[in-house]
């Protein structure tokens, strides 16, 4: 089945570098997802993730730079809770080599959930969460852990873009 306007969500994903995959959140239909509203998913959804998985561990939140991720109210509550998190000046905009989410994750969803039409949005979403809920631990781990030979590549690049041969 092929349609001109597929069905499609907003979803938010979070994973440790150890093979945890946190539920997918899904927003509302139509949201377009401001500072106030990203706060409240961290409050409710992912810091209470993160607390249980990181069990009283150090740990570092790496966002995106979507507007309401760098905004400066979020950038504050995240200041002041949660354990360390990178900071938009110190991150490049526009970074998805350096995003597990954007190289690995993501592309594992969608490969996954494409495998079959969706009639619905339902179904695509249903299908996201059994996709996040099987993720292999072992490839994520792996995944994870090319993060800093790729922010070396990208320093070596003085910024630009990367060539990345997976193994």
């Amino acid at each position: 089945m092929h349609t001109k306007f597929p069905s499609s969500v907003m979803v938010l994903g979070v994973v440790s570098n150890e093979g945890h995959v946190m539920p997918p959140h899904f927003f509302q239909e139509g949201l377009r997802v401001n500072a106030a509203g990203y706060i409240k998913v961290l409050e409710t959804v992912v810091k209470p993730w993160i607390d249980q998985v990181a069990q009283g561990r150090p740990y570092v939140l790496q966002q995106d730079s979507a507007p309401a991720h760098k905004a400066e109210v979020t950038q504050e509550w995240l200041a002041q809770s949660c354990h360390d998190h990178v900071t938009p000046n110190l991150w490049p905009p526009s970074s998805p080599d350096l995003n597990p989410m954007d190289y690995y994750v993501w592309g594992v969803v969608e490969k996954d959930t494409n495998k079959h039409p969706h009639s619905n949005k339902e179904s695509l979403k249903a299908a996201i969460v059994h996709v996040m809920g099987n993720m292999q631990e072992e490839p994520l781990i792996r995944a994870c852990s090319r993060f800093r030979s790729r922010i070396e590549a990208v320093i070596e690049a003085e910024g630009g873009f990367i060539e990345w041969k997976t193994q």
